[in-house]
């Protein structure tokens, strides 16, 4: 593809240890656990049964900077409209660009609007999982050793690029 000085210079998927990639089995069997997962979600989410609880529709302000201190819950995301989980998934793929690490937290919400997201995807949602990829992909480039940052990357790896068809060439 020519590139143009109108278009964006959009940087590669980078190189990472290939003792810390998930194998392809493991990948397989998680992506089918992950459709199982969100087929469930779906089934709920479309249920006609009244909210269990009383919770407010949860809302992510654009900017916003601090991630979110409890944990997402179903409750919570049958709340929101599907509108409003693609663009909370867009703002908080956005918020974790300038970190250097990912927590626990920010892999729980991160899965959690992957489960709940409609698809098809609209193309805004398809490139800020392209971003999530290749920064899950930047920070697994700095690790040496397995942990549990290292499960959770590749968790989200699985799901963006492969589920969500974002990484083209996995295996070469």
């Amino acid at each position: 593809m020519v590139q143009t000085p109108y278009m964006p210079e959009i940087p590669g998927i980078p190189m990472f240890s290939p003792d810390l990639r998930a194998s392809k089995v493991w990948e397989d069997a998680f992506i089918t656990n992950f459709s199982e997962t969100r087929q469930v979600f779906s089934e709920l989410d479309n249920s006609n049964e009244p909210s269990i609880s009383g919770v407010k529709k949860f809302s992510s302000k654009p900017g916003s900077s601090s991630e979110p201190q409890t944990e997402p819950t179903l409750t919570m995301l049958c709340n929101m409209d599907s509108v409003s989980r693609a663009a909370t998934l867009r703002n908080y793929i956005d918020m974790i660009q300038s970190l250097d690490s990912l927590s626990r937290n920010n892999c729980l919400w991160l899965f959690a609007f992957c489960v709940a997201v409609d698809t098809p995807l609209h193309a805004e949602t398809c490139a800020s999982l392209r971003s999530l990829l290749r920064k899950c992909a930047t920070i697994l480039s700095t690790k040496s050793e397995m942990d549990d940052e290292v499960v959770m990357l590749n968790i989200l790896m699985a799901i963006s690029g492969r589920f969500f068809g974002q990484y083209e060439h996995r295996y070469e």
